[in-house]
């Protein structure tokens, strides 16, 4: 019979690597299984920016620039990262013809004049530091490794890879990402509500002159969701598209954005660089109580699709010594770690993942022109506070053009109108049509 572990962890990004250094630093039998060879390889689509110096799930992330560490002050606790970073002072919405809507000021804050809201880092790497950390303190690791099946026996969870191999723990954490498994086998999607599928697409460029670049930008007006940062080394660009479409050619898009004005002067000189990620993932309802069976899921595996490095983090944080105070109080069961699911309801269900599981809106390329989002964006010039948090970021967008919208009615009535359609569209007749476009698999 296969060793029985206190837990074990699935999945080696960052929830479940702080999972696993926190398992470890508090002395835990525990052991972490990862489906890839090499954690520090990111092939999956990600900006890989986490937020700093706001408030975010009920923390307030800063960079310890010193020692080099990331310091999450209200949980008390950080973590070592002295790898390579770029500084992104905030998020701007870029129409077809260039004008910008901008939150945070990216030419200050290269002159100091504005702090950054948030770091782009290199993901794999800081998974991998974190996963360095836990084998130091005696946790099994096993890579090239992907759990096919878990199954609830009276003493422990059995899961089962690839090869047939079984491994017991007390306690399991899945943190195996959006359209986990693990959730998928236990049963936890039956009451999810699919919201759709959206796949995305990523290519690098090197040499790119963008201005204003040290930003987020979600450029609006095209047949697909495009956005752009800079990437690790200075120089490098992300750029991506994205879409609930699965008929879409996210290809051909990325190739009429770099060929049209203004673009086309920015990526004139840019060479693409032989890496490309991608996602294609179903998108499902966030998951109220994360909890089945002594199994806890964390980050994306319970959410809709992106918890953000900071919301997967966390909940790892939480899990792992929720687990450890159970097996402490000898209360292998929910009971034992309500902690972890208090701390889920409090700073991610509540605040926002009921809002989520509420939400579908229309999509904007059904009902807006180019030129009607190029009016739009010539709306508000004035820069608007900086912030990398995602709510934050869409109160702002409203409070902004809210303040528009009667000049909106003297201006352009069209435009007005068309605003009124999309904003009266049926949830139900959203979600019917993104449906329809997907493919669902989340039972």
């Amino acid at each position: 019979m296969s060793e029985l572990y206190d837990v074990i962890i699935v999945g080696a990004g960052p929830g479940g690597a702080m999972a696993a250094k926190v398992a470890g630093e508090n002395g835990l039998n525990a052991a972490l299984i990862e489906r890839k060879t090499d954690i520090k390889i990111i092939r999956r689509i990600c900006t890989m920016i986490i937020n700093i110096d706001e408030e975010n799930f009920g923390e307030y992330i800063t960079y310890n620039y010193r020692d080099k560490r990331f310091v999450f002050p209200h949980n008390g606790f950080s973590i070592k990262y002295d790898g390579p970073f770029r500084n992104v002072y905030g998020f701007h919405i870029v129409t077809p013809c260039g004008n910008r809507f901008r939150i945070g000021d990216s030419d200050k804050g290269k002159r100091g004049e504005q702090p950054p809201v948030g770091l782009m880092i290199d993901k794999g790497l800081w998974c991998q530091m974190m996963v360095d950390e836990a084998k130091e303190n005696g946790v099994d690791v096993f890579t090239n490794t992907n759990i096919n099946n878990v199954r609830k026996e009276p003493d422990c969870v059995v899961l089962t890879d690839n090869r047939g191999n079984e491994y017991r723990g007390k306690f399991v954490i899945a943190a195996d990402g959006v359209n986990s498994r693990i959730a998928r086998k236990l049963g936890f999607n039956k009451d999810r509500i699919f919201l759709g599928t959206y796949k995305d697409m990523a290519r690098t460029y090197v040499g790119a002159e963008v201005p204003e670049s040290e930003v987020l930008m979600f450029c609006m007006g095209w047949n697909c969701s495009i956005s752009l940062a800079p990437e690790i080394p200075d120089g490098q660009f992300h750029l991506s598209a994205a879409s609930y479409d699965i008929n879409d050619d996210l290809d051909g898009e990325l190739d009429r954005f770099v060929s049209l004005e203004p673009y086309a002067t920015w990526f004139k000189n840019a060479k693409l660089v032989d890496h490309k990620t991608s996602c294609v993932s179903n998108i499902a309802s966030p998951i109220a109580i994360p909890y089945k069976d002594n199994v806890l899921l964390v980050g994306d595996a319970g959410w809709m699709q992106e918890t953000s490095i900071t919301g997967a983090i966390l909940p790892g944080w939480s899990a792992a010594n929720a687990v450890t105070e159970a097996l402490i109080k000898n209360q292998i069961n929910k009971e034992g770690i309500s902690n972890y699911l208090k701390w889920w309801d409090t700073y991610l269900y509540q605040p926002y993942g009921k809002r989520l599981a509420a939400g579908g809106s229309a999509e904007i390329r059904d009902f807006l022109s180019a030129d009607d989002i190029d009016y739009l964006g010539s709306l508000v010039p004035e820069v608007q506070p900086h912030s990398m948090n995602f709510f934050v970021i869409m109160k702002t967008i409203g409070r902004a053009f809210g303040g528009k919208l009667e000049q909106i009615s003297e201006e352009r009535p069209d435009i007005m109108q068309k605003l009124m359609a999309m904003r009266s569209v049926p949830r139900e007749s959203v979600l019917t049509a993104k449906r329809k476009n997907g493919c669902e698999i989340v039972t």
